[in-house]
C-alpha cells in the first residue's frame, strides 16, 4: 500500500461522505447567515459534530492492516472512538454555546448523517 494521505484518497467511501455533509452543511449556512446568524451557528456546529468524528473514522479505517487481521477490531475502534467523539463535543456544545436553536441543530445533524445515502449516487453518477 502507498502512503496515499488521507485526505488524498479521493475514492474512499468515507472520504466522499465528508464531502456531502460539508457540502450541504455550507449550503445551509450560507443563506441562514443572512436570514438568521443563530440557526446559521446551529448548523455550523451540527457540521462540526458530524465532520470531526467522521475524520477520525476516516483516518482509523485509512491505517494498513497488520498481517492476517481481519480489521474487524480496527473498524471496532473507529466506531467507538466515533461515538466517545460525538458523545463529547455534543457536551461541549450545549456547556458553552448559551443561545443554541436546538431544533435547528438536531435537524441539521440527522440532516447530515442522512446526507450519507447519497454517496451510492455520487459514485454511480461519476462512474458514468
Amino acid at each position: 500500500m502507498d502512503s496515499v494521505g488521507v485526505l488524498e484518497n479521493d475514492s474512499n467511501p468515507l472520504f466522499k461522505v465528508l464531502q456531502i455533509q460539508c457540502f450541504i452543511a455550507l449550503i445551509a449556512i450560507v443563506p441562514l447567515f443572512f436570514i438568521k446568524a443563530g440557526a446559521s451557528l446551529a448548523v455550523l456546529l451540527a457540521m462540526v459534530v458530524v465532520a470531526i468524528p467522521g475524520l477520525y473514522t476516516l483516518a482509523i479505517s485509512s491505517l494498513p492492516l497488520e498481517k492476517q487481521a481481519t480489521g474487524i477490531a480496527r473498524a471496532l475502534k473507529a466506531e467507538l472512538g466515533k461515538y466517545a467523539i460525538t458523545v463529547m463535543l455534543f457536551i461541549l456544545i450545549f456547556s458553552v454555546v448559551e443561545n443554541l436553536e436546538v431544533g435547528v441543530f438536531f435537524v441539521s445533524v440527522l440532516a447530515l448523517h442522512m446526507s450519507a445515502l447519497l454517496v451510492p449516487f455520487v459514485l454511480r453518477s461519476g462512474k458514468a
